[in-house]
């Protein structure tokens, strides 16, 4: 009976143990499930979170395509609800140009043809509008490896389409604009060419003492020089507003006095005005500084037109007016305003506005009076790029009054009388050796026309630029006067060369060049070239130059 009861008592003790160990797994299997309970439902919130708040659209599909689960980025994207999506397919809202190379790729995803596809395309989104996107397309499988779902992600790309396509457009743009400035600065060395043959020779034939033309063969000269100079301004005013209008080109703005550049400009226009019997009259603002902010050759540039066209559309016997004063901007600027008042038929009040139009010159154009129709339209980019302007008053019979306005530089000491005086040109040295490295055989008969005005100045030629510099290196000439396109080495190359060599550095190297665009001219400059004058030549320029240089120099002649 004992050993009985022991053994019922162990048994039970057994079974106790056996179900306290049970329970014991069980509580803990409850609880690693609860665990993975909670795991779950946070990878779902968390999912949830990230599949609605990320700023691409993500979409599943069953395999045929039908929307079974968009986020709320693909809901904006397309316009629609989520309740309204799941009615739909991906082809329903695909533009109907891209349809079936969408359901090509989808097919092939399914079919194990591909890993994954991209692609641009466009969707039709539910208002209306296209919608350009790109798509990623990967293929979902089920626990057996069989293909269950798709899921796509897709991104808004039209923003970065206008982007790409204004990016091209600008590309395209500066193109066309360096095509387009190459073949002015081309075509302006090729016309400049045989402009400097034509215009030098014509200068010569009218500066001949020795063999004076007759009075109407002197006529016939002045007639092609007037041709000439005219092409050349045409020239220069069309280089000119393509480099205005392409941003290209520079200006050095700096403290000028005011009064030298309008003595300067009413003296080029003097014999034209002369010639129709104007009056030119200058009145200057009393007490004002007439120290202006801007480019001096661009400030010279603007009133030589203003004055030349009043000189121009003015009627005989009549008056041309230079008056200046002082005023101030809105802003409170200091500001000088210089106005060109003539006496010429004026303009209709309805053409004012046509005025600063390229090309137009208001009907002038069927009348006698040269004109290219560009000059008042640089002046006015000119005047606004120095922080000025350029306006306009005029009334029909009356004349016209342009009124220039640039930045006063009030802090700025007004020049003494002796520093605006210009030097008088001094011919009186004694002799001078100058050398011409040109190949041009008519630029070369032209500039030795111009250097029979100075015979006390021998000249020497080198038609080739390893020609020339072994002539300098042979007998170093005073002057050197440097043609930029040589047949066997570059201009700019032969002048480093001179300017690099300890034998040759100090001879003073003026660079003549039918290239008159300001990057090539500042590059001469900025290589040695003590200056640079631009075919054609005006022998008035050449001699001063020539004049200015040759009397500061002491040579072996003595």
């Amino acid at each position: 009976m004992g050993a009985l009861l022991l053994l019922v008592t162990g048994r039970t003790r057994q079974t106790e143990t056996a179900v306290a160990e049970r329970t014991e797994q069980l509580e803990h299997e409850i609880t690693e499930r609860l665990a993975t309970e909670q795991a779950l439902r946070e990878s779902e919130q968390r999912f949830r979170s990230i599949f609605n708040s990320v700023p691409i659209g993500v979409v599943y599909t069953d395999l045929q395509g039908r929307i079974k689960q968009p986020n709320a980025a693909y809901c904006t994207m397309t316009g629609y609800s989520e309740e309204e999506l799941l009615s739909l397919s991906l082809a329903s809202l695909t533009h109907p140009e891209d349809r079936a190379a969408d359901l090509a790729s989808q097919q092939d995803l399914v079919d194990g043809r591909l890993p994954l596809y991209r692609r641009r395309k466009r969707y039709v989104t539910r208002n209306g509008p296209v919608l350009w996107v790109s798509v990623t397309v990967s293929l979902l499988r089920d626990e057996h490896g069989q293909p269950h779902r798709l899921v796509g992600l897709v991104e808004d790309i039209s923003e970065h389409l206008r982007l790409e396509e204004a990016e091209h457009a600008r590309e395209s743009a500066e193109t066309a604009n360096r095509a387009k400035n190459e073949f002015l600065s081309r075509m302006s060395h090729e016309l400049r060419t045989p402009l400097n043959a034509m215009l030098g020779f014509a200068q010569l034939l009218d500066l001949d003492r020795g063999e004076p033309l007759h009075e109407r063969h002197r006529m016939w000269v002045t007639q092609i020089q007037q041709a000439g100079w005219h092409l050349l301004e045409m020239i220069n005013d069309v280089l000119d507003l393509s480099r205005i209008e392409s941003g290209t080109l520079s200006l050095q703005v700096e403290s000028l006095s005011l009064e030298p550049l309008i003595a300067a400009s009413m003296a080029l226009v003097e014999p034209q005005a002369r010639g129709r019997g104007l009056t030119l009259v200058r009145t200057m603002a009393e007490h004002a500084p007439l120290q202006v902010l801007g480019d001096a050759t661009r400030v010279k540039q603007i009133l030589t037109n203003l004055l030349s066209n009043a000189v121009k559309y003015n009627r005989e016997a009549g008056e041309v007016r230079v008056s200046t004063r002082r005023t101030e901007d809105r802003d409170g600027t200091p500001m000088l305003e210089l106005d060109v008042c003539d006496t010429g038929l004026g303009i209709e009040p309805q053409l004012l506005t046509q005025l600063f139009q390229p090309f137009n010159r208001l009907g002038r154009e069927r009348g006698a009076t040269e004109g290219t129709g560009i000059g008042l339209v640089i002046a006015k980019l000119l005047a606004e790029r120095q922080g000025g302007s350029l306006k306009v008053r005029s009334e029909p019979g009356v004349g016209s009054t342009f009124t220039l306005r640039l930045p006063l530089d009030s802090q700025a000491r007004p020049m003494t009388a002796s520093q605006e005086a210009d030097e008088e040109a001094n011919a009186a040295y004694n002799r001078r050796h100058v050398l011409y490295i040109e190949d041009n055989d008519t630029n070369v008969e032209v500039m030795r026309g111009i250097f029979g005005l100075r015979p006390q100045v021998r000249l020497a030629v080198a038609t080739t630029g390893l020609d020339g510099l072994a002539a300098v290196r042979t007998s170093a000439p005073d002057l050197i006067l440097l043609d930029m396109h040589l047949p066997d080495i570059d201009g700019m190359v032969l002048l480093q060369h001179l300017k690099s060599d300890e034998q040759t550095a100090e001879i003073p190297v003026i660079a003549v060049s039918a290239d008159a665009l300001p990057a090539q001219i500042s590059a001469a400059l900025g290589a040695g070239a003590i200056r640079y004058l631009t075919k054609p030549v005006a022998i008035d320029e050449v001699l001063g130059v020539l004049d200015e240089l040759l009397s500061q120099l002491t040579t072996r002649f003595g």
